[in-house]
This record gives C-alpha cells, structure tokens and sequence, in this order.
C-alpha cells in the first residue's frame, strides 16, 4: 500500500510511516467516510478561499497527504468553485502530495477524466495546471513562500514511522501502559511540530492552512481517559490479533511491540505547538480549533437499511483500505513464510473481522472524533 497479489493486498492504504498507496482503485472505492468528512469541512475551506489574495500571478494550492485520487479531486473541485465566484480566470496550480507509494497514475487519470477538475475549470476561462510533490509531509514538500492554501484532510494523526513499545493486549495508543502511551504522545507532539514548521515555511505570508484529522476528547467512562475516534475498532484489531497470536498464527512477541502508527489528538494537543514555540506563535494566527463528532456513512446506512452484512461488508472494506498494508508490514509479513502465506493470513484477519462488525454492529461502530485547525500565516 508483489508476484502476483491478490487486489486488496495491492491496494491497501499506506500511511506517511509505512510508504504509500496502492492501485487499481481500492481505496478510492472504500473512501466514502473520507469524503463524508470532507463535505463537513467545505465550509471552512471556502472561507479561506474568499479571504486569499487573487492578485498573484498563480495561486498554489497543496493537498498534504492526498491519496490515489477521489477525495484529494473533490477537495481541489470545492476550491475551484469558491474561487469561481471571486475570479473565473484566476491562474491556479494544484499540487497532490503523497509518498511514492502512492497510486499516481490513477491520481492524474482521474484528474483529467470527466469526474475530474481540469477540463470543467478550463471550459470556463480558467487557467489550472497539476503538479505532484512526492515525499512524507514531515518534510518540505513545496518552495519557501510558494503556498497559497493548503489543505489536509484525514491524514495529520499518522505519526512519521512505526513505533515499537510494550503494548500486551493492545495496538492502540491509548490503551498502552502509561509508559509506553507518553512515549507515544512525545512522538506524536514532535511529529505534529514538523508538519506545523514545514507548513509555515511554505505558505506565504496571509496564505491559510486547513487540517484535520481524527482527534479524541475527554472521557472519564473511558478507562485512557479519553474519547478517541475509532476506539472501539482499534481494539477491535487487538482482539482478532490476539486471536491469531493465540493459535500461532501471529508471532506474539512481535505483536507485544505492535502499536499502530497513529495519535489522535485532544484540542490542547493540537494546539500545544502554536501555543508554546515562539517560531510557530509567530508564524500562525490560530483562526479555529474544533473538535467535532461527524456522520459515519457505514452507521447511517445501517439505520437506514438495517442490513447488517453490507453493513460489515462495507466498513470492514474501509478499514482494510487505510490498515492492511501498516498490518502486513508490522504483523503479517514477519508472521508468514512467504508472500502467499502473509496475503492468506491477511484474508483470515480481515474475514474475521467482519465477522465481529456483522454480530455485535453497535459495539464495534466507528466514532468518527474530528479535530479541525484553521490557521493563517502572518
């Protein structure tokens, strides 16, 4: 996210810490929670676009973190639409930036096909070229002073690399011991200040940022203490791992190290940085913070249909999408004897897997925590 493997080892969703995407299509076709949550933030994307200097000679903007193609066209399309009712004409480069990993050909397929941006924003006057900024998003990823807006969604709580720390019973964050969980959080507070110093390096002076991505709030019921999106699916994950490691499947003392390569943060956390280092105080007016719980398609299609297999057919795709590949590299592959046999075991997991979503849908739901900053560059 090689022989020949099967599609959905093919295609699974990579992360900034585990090298990319895949192709033909999977992710773009169990992305519909992404793109749910982006319809939640068009609003404050077009608020950023109304208040951006038209005057430039171009106008960059740049998607961190954009996938192979679906979601980063509806991001751009959204853009382009506000931008129309300010200036039809206005020049505009869209730069799409991902690790190498990462679905290309598909990403610029669908850029130029009829779903799209170029062709609808030319026909109108515009004048649009596409760019691709290939590299982690922990690094500089465009020239110095050159970006406009830019724009991430659904991709900030990835941390930079896989983590290993003393994680028994658990692959999730805020399960950990404490130990190993504020080590974890030290990591994801160094990480988020990279992305926030290499953003401000980027954007122009009165250029904007909009980021989001899965967050947590306070939760006393909850024994980490918080509220974190997905929760009840991360531990979800341990409980079919912990299943396999028990029948020998999974090495166990690998998966006593396992810890999935994500942080989501409270709004203090995402805060923290702006707050305390004088360069980023400096460099950001803090336009919003919000932390939001938004629809999750899978939980509103079962309410309305009340079909339980689609419903587990359907988020178990959406969780393969953006998880297999950090599950094969961490778990699978160091499990297996070949490459037939870690794409089997694979398959094992995530059957089983849906087998849980399809016998207890409410237990396992998806809380889809969202936490949301808009800054602009002093």
């Amino acid at each position: 996210m090689t022989g020949k493997e099967p599609r959905d080892q093919k295609n699974a969703r990579a992360t900034q810490a585990t090298g990319g995407m895949g192709g033909e299509g999977y992710y773009d076709d169990h992305s519909g929670p992404q793109r749910a949550g982006f319809r939640e933030q068009q609003a404050r994307v077009k608020t950023a676009v109304r208040h951006l200097d038209l005057t430039v000679p171009e106008l960059r903007i740049l998607d961190y973190g954009c996938g192979p193609g679906r979601t980063s066209i509806t991001i751009i399309r959204a853009v382009l639409d506000e931008l129309r009712h300010r200036n039809a004409t206005c020049s505009v480069v869209a730069m799409h930036n991902d690790l190498a990993g990462n679905d290309w050909n598909g990403l610029f397929a669908s850029v130029a096909g009829p779903e799209g941006y170029l062709e609808g924003y030319r026909k109108e006057g515009g004048h649009i070229r596409t760019e691709a900024s290939i590299g982690s998003f922990f690094e500089p990823v465009a020239s110095h002073g050159s970006v406009d807006l830019g724009l991430s969604f659904g991709a900030s709580h990835w941390l930079s690399s896989q983590v290993r720390a003393v994680s028994p019973g658990s692959v999730f964050f805020c399960d950990l011991p404490e130990p190993a969980r504020d080590e974890i959080a030290a990591v994801a507070d160094r990480d988020w200040t990279t992305f926030l110093r290499h953003r401000a390096a980027e954007l122009k002076p009165g250029g904007w940022l909009v980021v989001d991505g899965l967050g947590s709030v306070p939760d006393a019921d909850d024994p980490s203490g918080r509220r974190a999106a997905g929760r009840r699916l991360y531990r979800a994950l341990g409980e079919v791992a912990e299943d396999l490691a028990g029948e020998g499947r999974i090495d166990r003392r690998r998966l006593e190290e396992f810890v999935f390569p994500v942080y989501f943060r409270l709004s203090e956390e995402a805060r923290g940085p702006l707050e305390r280092e004088a360069d980023l105080q400096d460099a950001f007016e803090i336009v919003e913070v919000a932390n939001e719980l938004l629809p999750m398609p899978t939980e509103e299609a079962l309410v309305k249909t009340g079909d339980v297999t689609a419903y587990a057919e359907s988020y178990t795709g959406f969780v393969r999408a953006f998880a297999e590949s950090t599950l094969r590299k961490g778990l699978f592959d160091a499990s297996a004897t070949s490459a037939a046999d870690a794409a089997a075991l694979s398959d094992e997991f995530f059957n089983r897997l849906q087998a849980r979503f399809a016998a207890e849908p409410k237990h396992y739901a998806f809380e889809h925590q969202v936490v949301t900053l808009v800054l602009r560059r002093r």
